[in-house]
């Protein structure tokens, strides 16, 4: 399992992951005071006033995700049994640890009804394709469970075969009562066999998917004559598509939000989808990358548009054409529609970004070619909460006009290494970034002033993906040591062949007494090379100076050295106590769970 934190489209029509902590009493698992609260519930004030009834009796939200592998064994089995009933809303995740789903499962697997008989609506986070079937197999006769989201699935030893059946299983899931999914686009891509397979699920109105081709969705349709709202995210070109195969009519559907990642979506291919959508009322369309003129041609759009009666169209398409583009006459094809249209154009003239004003997407990838032109643009950007910028200087504040333009970013991805000069003399100071909580900067080198000012400028980061090489610069810093300590408790440090031994021995053996507040630590490291066994060593011996550390995954370990791993947990106190601690050794990787 990738432990690298990805970004995706938020869906519109499902509840918000993020933890609240309310007036009224919404618990988090994850806090590292909860065992004391939950210990001492009959004295706990709400609202400024002593209640006689158990603190946790108007809690209906429920995530268990960050928690140690003692606290959930706590909570499983005395806290959970008093509550359950009064539990809407849950949230399993797996993201610092497959083994809680399964912790989870072995204490209340056939009796997931019983316990939580009120359930409205289920989360699972980044399980595997072994475990999500065993719990959806005990969803049954939930009369309020309506709503199963699945973000971030991997996969486990599941063929096409068993992807049809894991299909089967969610859409009938709970007696057929869901009328509503979410299967996000960071889980893995679903395909569906036509073939002998004629199962009909009236049940689901609402529907956010990843699939692998534009043939799955279609398939799809014709087996949801309900559904209303449906989001659907294509990885892959359809290789055999037939663009003139007739379908059958899906007039249910009002709502489409179709977005095509990764290879040349064209005209035809669209047209395909939206002949079978005559009642759509609400139309959003996004496609990373196409070379058919058709698409951002309005006048050729329009002739077809105008058949719909349409409340409301977003639309975002990245063009690539082998000529210089006109970006006023593109435009003036689009002055028809009753919204605005706008584009970014590359420094080559060769590419172009069309889209309606303001972007309604949360995700926008931007190449460094459009950089230069982006500065002038307005501030249409409100809605991003996903940026990925590829060729980023060193010097990053570069792109600090970027990031003002982007102010409610909470994922930002700089990706690659670039020399440009971008900045027009004067100096780019950036806004407070409130939202932003995930920062990715796999690069070799980076500007300690301008990550220092991104750092001060993002309070409530505290996600970092870093390359070795920068991080051991930046731990030169004080100011930017102090900026770590305070802010980051998810670590993910990458290793290459490249990188200097003597080096990345200094900013490991330095970890513990810096990032005082870490709970997870993902390290990513070069296979079969011996030098590094110090440097995992040398992890070891830090982990009892970290009192919050919850999780540690290593990657890249040879077989050999993953037996040194088992042999050092053994010999050391305390971590040779195995009911405190669960390790795991799957291949080239160690996984442990304090």
């Amino acid at each position: 399992m990738s432990t690298v934190t990805r970004y995706y489209e938020q869906p519109s029509f499902t509840p918000s992951n993020e933890t609240k902590i309310s007036k009224k009493g919404y618990i988090t698992f994850d806090t590292p005071y909860y065992v004391r609260t939950m210990t001492t519930f009959a004295f706990q004030l709400i609202n400024n006033q002593a209640i006689a009834a158990p603190f946790w009796a108007d809690f209906s939200d429920i995530p268990i995700r960050e928690v140690s592998y003692q606290r959930l064994k706590y909570i499983c089995s005395s806290i959970i049994p008093q509550i359950g009933y009064n539990i809407c809303s849950l949230t399993i995740s797996d993201q610092l640890t497959e083994n809680l789903s399964k912790i989870f499962l072995e204490h209340f697997g056939q009796q997931i009804s019983l316990i939580f008989s009120r359930l409205k609506c289920l989360t699972l986070i980044a399980l595997t394709t072994d475990v999500l079937p065993s719990i959806i197999d005990n969803l049954i006769n939930l009369t309020d469970l309506t709503q199963l989201n699945i973000y971030s699935l991997n996969r486990t030893n599941i063929n096409v075969d068993g992807i049809q059946i894991l299909l089967d299983k969610m859409f009938s899931a709970n007696n057929f009562q869901l009328n509503s999914i979410c299967y996000d686009r960071e889980s893995i891509p679903l395909t569906i066999i036509d073939k002998n397979n004629h199962s009909i699920y009236s049940n689901i109105k609402k529907l956010e998917i990843f699939l692998e081709q534009l043939n799955d969705l279609h398939h799809l349709l014709t087996r949801l004559p309900q559904i209303e709202t449906i989001h659907v995210v294509l990885q892959y070109e359809s290789s055999e598509f037939n663009h003139k195969k007739e379908y059958s009519l899906v007039e249910s559907l009002i709502e489409l939000n179709l977005l095509s990642l990764g290879y040349s979506f064209n005209f035809n291919e669209l047209l395909s989808i939206l002949n079978r959508t005559i009642n759509i009322e609400k139309l959003s369309i996004k496609i990373d990358n196409t070379d058919d003129f058709h698409l951002i041609n309005g006048n050729h759009f329009n002739s077809f548009l105008s058949l719909f009666h349409l409340k409301q169209f977003n639309y975002l398409v990245n063009y690539t054409s082998d000529s210089s583009i006109n970006r006023k006459e593109i435009l003036s094809t689009w002055e028809q529609f009753p919204q605005q249209f706008d584009c970014l154009i590359s420094d080559d003239q060769n590419k172009i970004i069309l889209y309606t004003i303001p972007i309604s997407f949360s995700h926008l990838g931007i190449m460094s070619t459009f950089f230069k032109n982006l500065f002038s643009v307005k501030n249409y950007f409100d809605k991003i909460q996903s940026l990925c910028l590829y060729g980023v200087p060193n010097l990053i504040s570069e792109v600090f006009p970027i990031l003002i333009k982007c102010r409610k970013v909470k994922y930002l991805d700089f990706q690659g290494n670039n020399e440009l000069v971008l900045k027009s003399g004067k100096e780019n100071r950036l806004c407070k970034l409130i939202h932003l909580t995930h920062l990715l900067l796999i690069q070799s080198s980076v500007d300690s002033k301008s990550l220092q000012e991104l750092l001060q400028s993002s309070p409530n980061l505290f996600d970092l993906n870093i390359h070795s090489t920068s991080l051991h610069s930046l731990l030169e810093q004080q100011s930017i040591c102090h900026l770590f300590e305070e802010r980051i408790t998810h670590l993910y440090i990458f290793i290459i062949y490249s990188d200097v031994f003597e080096q990345v021995t200094t900013t490991i053996s330095r970890l513990s007494s810096i990032f005082k507040r870490l709970k997870h630590l993902y390290i990513n490291i070069p296979m079969s090379d011996k030098s590094f066994e110090s440097v995992i060593l040398s992890i070891f011996n830090q982990l009892t100076q970290w009192s919050s550390l919850i999780s540690l995954e290593i990657y890249g370990l040879s077989e050999k050295f993953q037996d040194s791993i088992r042999q050092w947990l053994r010999n050391n106190s305390p971590f040779n106590d195995s009911d405190s601690f669960i390790s795991e050794y799957p291949k080239r990787t160690f996984k442990l769970w304090l």
